[in-house]
């Protein structure tokens, strides 16, 4: 497992230019949640230093489907910089925690919280990694997209049959990521491929501002029969699921500060 004290980010385009994501999902019991929330916050920050290989991350709530309670996504640029972070967060904590200059009472308190908050993380928690190399042209953002609120997310899992991939690309490509642009309603798009780890072979988020647009893009393109194309894709397609999740926060870029989104 990676090191669970690395920080989790987010910032704009963080799909689109990373090219390794780390997945972790932890199954915090729903009353201790707030206090799970509260302490990720203070030890995301405590360690963050300038020498962190991540490029960004996101923390995810779940809403619908699945059996976890929040979602971690990690990225990196290569496989090596996921490698190299755990270190790097490691050492940033030491120095983070050196600089408060707390007495041992403190320092006790501190260690009695994230002694809490790691029992919280590493409980029942999964984890993947998955590669977006290549796969530019099934993702896209709308100009000015703001993920310093909340937004409504939905992920599409796929197991494709051998041979199929490239069907299968072809079909998000001309179908659904079309779609999506031309509708309006969603504000991003992305993909992403199974690297190392239990999960699909395909995964696709749909983002959403809110859950009105979210619930318009549904009833606007649910239902209608099926286009040869349609069929085409569904042909190469094993096994498929969907949940949905909300983002609750990131990092700024500039500041290297976790927040929670408004």
């Amino acid at each position: 497992m990676k090191n669970f004290i690395t920080a989790l980010f987010l910032t704009v385009g963080f799909a689109v230019t990373a090219q390794v994501v780390n997945i972790t999902y932890i199954s915090v019991p729903r009353q201790d949640s707030e206090s799970f929330l509260e302490l990720h916050e203070k030890f995301t920050n405590l360690s963050m230093s300038e020498d962190r290989t991540l490029t960004g991350a996101g923390m995810f709530a779940h809403a619908f489907a699945g059996d976890y309670t929040f979602a971690t996504y990690d990225f990196y640029a290569n496989e090596q910089d996921l490698v190299n972070d755990s270190a790097l967060a490691n050492a940033a904590m030491e120095a983070n925690v050196d600089a408060m200059k707390l007495d041992d009472a403190a320092k006790e308190a501190l260690m009695a919280e994230y002694q809490s908050y790691v029992a919280m993380y590493v409980h029942g928690h999964s984890d993947q990694i998955r590669q977006s190399k290549g796969l530019e042209d099934m993702s896209f953002e709308t100009e000015g997209l703001d993920w310093s609120t909340k937004k409504v997310v939905v992920v599409s899992t796929y197991n494709t049959k051998w041979g199929g991939n490239g069907v299968f690309a072809d079909g998000v490509k001309n179908g659904s990521l079309k779609t999506l642009k031309d509708s309006g309603l969603a504000v991003a798009a992305y993909a992403s491929r199974h690297f190392y780890g239990s999960g699909a072979s395909w995964h696709t988020y749909q983002v959403y501002n809110t859950w009105s647009d979210f619930a318009a893009y549904e009833e606007a393109n649910l239902g209608g029969p099926m286009t040869d194309d349609d069929k085409k894709f569904w042909s190469v397609i094993d096994s498929h699921s969907d949940e949905i999740l909300t983002y609750i926060g990131g990092m700024d870029r500039e500041t290297k500060v976790f927040s929670y989104a408004k």
